[in-house]
């Protein structure tokens, strides 16, 4: 009878394991790829956020020789926003690769490479499915795609205010 029940159930968990993994591995490429523009992006802003060396020189020159000097350095507000929010944006899409590498580790050892004929091996079943339900792996494999989606949106944001 367990192997019957082993079976059956073994359809529905393979079932519900490739409907979840599909999208995955290509939203793995593309926090991958995301993030590398990204981080392109942030080294260049960054640079709004730090003093020029060549205009603290210049204003170390001008101090020495008593030319009036201009106003000390400030980072403007878009400067702030901007690197904000390619930041946060560059910490979502970390978070959400980690979470999909996680999923598709999950949902690998979801599926046993035998499907066994013991009670159990019925109890095993029984404890994954239970533990899928308890831990809304559903929702946090669906939800992935919202944390890329939110990272690009801020992303977006954040090109406008460049």
């Amino acid at each position: 009878i367990w192997s019957l029940y082993l079976k059956e159930t073994e359809k529905e968990d393979k079932e519900l394991a490739s409907s979840l993994q599909v999208g995955v591995d290509e939203l793995l490429i593309f926090a991958g790829l995301f993030g590398a523009i990204l981080t392109a992006f942030l080294i260049e802003s960054r640079k709004d956020l730090q003093v020029d060396p060549v205009q603290e020189i210049l204003q170390a020159l001008q101090s020495h020789f008593a030319v009036p000097t201009s106003q000390p350095f400030q980072v403007s507000k878009s400067s702030l926003v901007v690197n904000y929010l390619w930041f946060t944006s560059l910490c979502l899409t970390l978070f959400s690769a980690l979470c999909a590498v996680l999923a598709r580790e999950w949902l690998a050892k979801y599926i046993p490479v035998s499907p066994g004929s013991r009670s159990s091996d019925a109890c095993q079943r029984l404890l994954r499915v239970k533990r899928a339900q308890q831990w809304h792996l559903e929702s946090v494999v669906t939800g992935i795609p919202l944390l890329i989606q939110l990272a690009l949106f801020l992303f977006s944001a954040g090109l406008v205010l460049f």
